[in-house]
């Protein structure tokens, strides 16, 4: 017997279930998938509308919002710049122990003093200004003010240091000119250089200790 449309039910359940089997594939499949990205971009489109809005509204303060974000990445890079020298530099000396066997001459403040005045005699006074601070640091960790650690970076002595807020504005102001000269390449001269290390004094934090 055959049904009404002239296909015989075997055929006609033989190719239902085809049809099934198919649609029931991932492709066929109708739903939404989420975006594991979404919340970061609705995040990004939402603040890039809050800055157009704040620059239509205030440009004032969008300018000053831009010169603070600017203000932080450049810190961000001097640390980050820090670090790598220090980094390398480290790695250099360690090498240099390996083949030459251990130094006779401890690097405590005293070394660091004579190195200052042997790279500024020589006219390198960013170098020696950068020998300066570690003699200033290993003479404040002698009066138990901060902890000297050769990994350790100028902005992370400044955070740890046990200061009063007035000694620590102070050593920070130091740590940013010396960060400048390093690495924003601001010129530095004998008398700049000099003017530095007045302020470099570890009397002048141990008495805000």
């Amino acid at each position: 017997m055959m049904l009404s449309q002239g296909v015989p039910p075997a055929r006609a359940d033989s190719l239902r279930a085809t049809l099934d089997s198919v649609f029931a594939a991932p492709a066929y499949r109708w739903e939404t998938r989420e975006d594991p990205f979404g919340p970061l971009r609705r995040l990004w489109m939402a603040v890039g509308e809050w800055l157009s809005q704040l620059q239509r509204d205030n440009p004032q303060a969008y300018r000053a919002l831009t010169w603070a974000l600017v203000a932080v990445l450049v810190v961000i890079l001097a640390h980050a710049a820090w670090v790598a020298v220090r980094t390398v530099r480290g790695g250099s000396r360690r090498a240099q122990r390996d083949v030459l066997g251990p130094q006779s001459a401890p690097r405590d403040a005293a070394w660091y003093a004579q190195e200052s005045a042997r790279l500024a005699a020589a006219g390198d006074f960013v170098a020696a200004m950068q020998a300066d601070f570690l003699r200033l640091v290993l003479e404040l960790d002698a009066r138990q003010v901060m902890r000297f650690h050769p990994s350790r970076t100028p902005s992370e002595y400044v955070r740890d240091a046990t200061l009063s807020e007035e000694g620590r504005l102070a050593l920070r102001a130091l740590v940013g000119a010396m960060y400048a000269h390093a690495f924003a390449r601001v010129p530095l001269d004998r008398a700049a250089y000099d003017r530095w290390r007045a302020d470099a004094v570890a009397e002048r934090y141990a008495r805000a200790h």
